[in-house]
């Protein structure tokens, strides 16, 4: 290699040394703050999201980053809820054990046209090909939990009476509250109206508030307040199916076990503000941020590969 053609990659190569600097240095500084351990009632208060979705179907995150994410976010604990496969949640499960990030439920979204069912706190995938009733049995018989996924009308219509009767949980918190009557799967009113009349009818159901996380910034918007024995899986599981879980709509208004709720009101949690960092903390972070655009900036101008002098 000649000394010009040298000297001509000098500055693609510096390039992609200030922006390899820049990562590093911003990896480096960017910890999620640490969450609080919280008790009510007797009961340590997790806040969950159990609804999730990575790029293995139709999110837009890897595995790996979504339990960054929810660090971020100040969740305690993240459901991964593939369509109808459990692979990537163990991905996550596995990486956040060794980062020590937020307890990583295994779960899956099972699939259909009729229904979307959340199977939460299971490792072997349910076929979606199976009747609602048959896979709610395998859930269970894997020591699982059941909850309707976002169930408007649209998707209510597979949860017979018989079927609501089994389920552990249902979605009744969904950032569809944000959007009114616009929503293109129904209105947040549809949630809430089937949780109150399955109570009606006889089948308390565990309200779960989650985010149904594809992309953006909306993970944990929504989330679910866990009494639970620890922050293990199966703690976290333990309550759901025994109806320890707390969710707050838009007005303040609480769903779940009266005397939960009231734990919660008289003494509500610390907030937990997210700081998405679009500003720098200090110097570092903006030297880090500094060397990272510059080195993206040199990368852009500089990545046509001269050609060498003859």
């Amino acid at each position: 290699m000649s000394a010009s053609f040298s000297r001509a990659r000098a500055p693609f190569i510096l390039s992609l040394a200030l922006l390899a600097s820049g990562a590093a240095l911003g990896t480096f500084i960017d910890q999620a703050p640490k969450r609080p351990i919280e008790e009510r009632a007797g009961y340590r208060v997790l806040q969950a999201d159990f609804h999730a979705h990575t790029r293995f179907s139709d999110g837009f995150l890897s595995p790996l980053d979504i339990v960054d994410h929810a660090a971020r976010r100040g969740l305690d604990a993240l459901a991964v809820s593939e369509h109808n496969q459990v692979f990537p949640a163990k991905v996550a499960r596995a990486w956040s054990k060794l980062v020590h990030g937020p307890t990583i439920i295994v779960a899956e979204e099972v699939t259909t046209h009729d229904y979307h069912m959340l199977a939460i706190g299971i490792e072997d995938r349910i076929d979606a090909r199976r009747s609602l009733s048959d896979a709610i049995d395998d859930v269970h018989a894997q020591g699982g939990v059941i909850a309707a996924a976002h169930p408007t009308k649209r998707f209510a219509k597979a949860y017979t009476p018989e079927i609501i009767a089994k389920l552990d949980a249902t979605e009744l918190m969904h950032p569809i509250a944000y959007q009114g009557q616009n929503s293109g799967i129904g209105a947040w009113t549809e949630l809430r109206d089937f949780y109150e009349d399955a109570k009606a009818n006889g089948s308390f159901l565990s309200p779960l508030g989650n985010s149904d996380y594809h992309f953006g910034s909306v993970l944990g918007i929504t989330r679910t307040f866990v009494f639970a024995r620890g922050d293990t899986e199966k703690d976290i599981v333990d309550a759901i199916r025994d109806k320890r879980t707390v969710v707050f709509d838009l007005e303040g208004n609480g769903y779940g076990d009266p005397e939960l709720v009231k734990a919660l009101e008289a003494e509500p949690l610390a907030a937990r503000d997210v700081d998405y960092g679009y500003r720098s903390t200090g110097a570092l972070d903006a030297i880090g941020r500094t060397l990272g655009f510059l080195g993206l900036l040199g990368v852009l101008a500089f990545r046509n590969k001269p050609k060498p002098a003859a």
